[in-house]
């Protein structure tokens, strides 16, 4: 690990320490429950890409929790996972918002979340959205495992800051929101800053195949599975993000930055990890 000041990189062979031998003598139930509230009519692929990345990560159930017409359309395509009318509340991680739609709908799930649910809560997309169009004040009623995952536009509209001001300083700014609302920010962009304001990483790894719609949802869905698998809030973030940006990198070496889309970055996640773990 890297050290400029109090600024943390993380190297492969550290990152390494997310993923321990699974012991042989396991099952499903040893290695948690993830539950993602994603997708609706208009953006049913955000729902399959966090579901499939979330299958990957490792953990033993993926349950997906959405309306009537996702589940119709989706049963089929994701096969192992759960599909649930309401949020499962005994789940050990619950990301919330991979191409929900802004609603006030959405808002009160989170609000009631933000309330009622224990474990390791990840808002991400329209519920970030969410919360910048209805009240963020209810960020403070946390329990202290929330992870917020904004890029700068949405980080902007939650904070009221300007995309420059973010860009100019990303590190102060995550900071600030999170000694404000008692949560973990990864405040996504070229070097993604994670923090809870006494930690702060940078994680230096990924390429411009990223910046492509369905990116987002992919690393909501894989930190809700790591999780869910028993990594603490803040190292799950950090997995995810790099793991992510190890598969991202593996897949311009094999197409191009251009060509590379978000299912490519999926399918070579199994490499990124294999590459982490070897």
């Amino acid at each position: 690990m890297e050290y400029n000041g109090n600024i943390k990189v993380y190297s492969d062979e550290e990152i390494k320490t997310f993923y321990p031998l699974r012991k042989r003598n396991t099952h499903k139930g040893n290695y948690g429950s993830a539950n993602l509230i994603a997708g609706c009519g208009k953006y049913l692929g955000a729902a399959v890409l966090s579901a499939e990345a979330a299958l990957r990560s490792g953990c033993g159930y993926v349950k997906l929790t959405a309306d009537e017409s996702v589940k119709s359309a989706l049963a089929f395509k994701i096969p192992q996972v759960i599909f649930l009318g309401q949020p499962d509340l005994s789940s050990q991680a619950i990301a919330v918002g991979m191409g929900c739609g802004v609603s006030v709908q959405l808002y009160e799930t989170v609000q009631r979340l933000l309330t009622d649910y224990e474990g390791t809560l990840i808002i991400d997309a329209d519920a970030v959205n969410s919360l910048a169009k209805f009240g963020k004040e209810v960020l403070k009623n946390n329990n202290g495992k929330v992870i917020l995952t904004p890029h700068a536009k949405e980080f902007s509209r939650l904070t009221g800051l300007s995309i420059q001001e973010i860009t100019k300083d990303p590190l102060n700014c995550a900071r600030a929101f999170a000694k404000e609302y008692s949560c973990i920010i990864l405040l996504k962009g070229a070097d993604s800053v994670i923090t809870d304001v006494s930690r702060t990483v940078v994680n230096t790894r990924g390429t411009t195949a990223l910046a492509k719609g369905g990116s987002g949802d992919m690393l909501s869905g894989y930190m809700c599975g790591c999780a869910a698998r028993g990594l603490q809030p803040f190292d799950s973030a950090v997995c995810a993000a790099y793991t992510l940006g190890l598969s991202a990198e593996i897949s311009s070496e094999q197409k191009t930055d251009y060509c590379a889309t978000a299912k490519d970055i999926l399918n070579n996640l199994h490499f990124a990890v294999k590459r982490l773990t070897d």
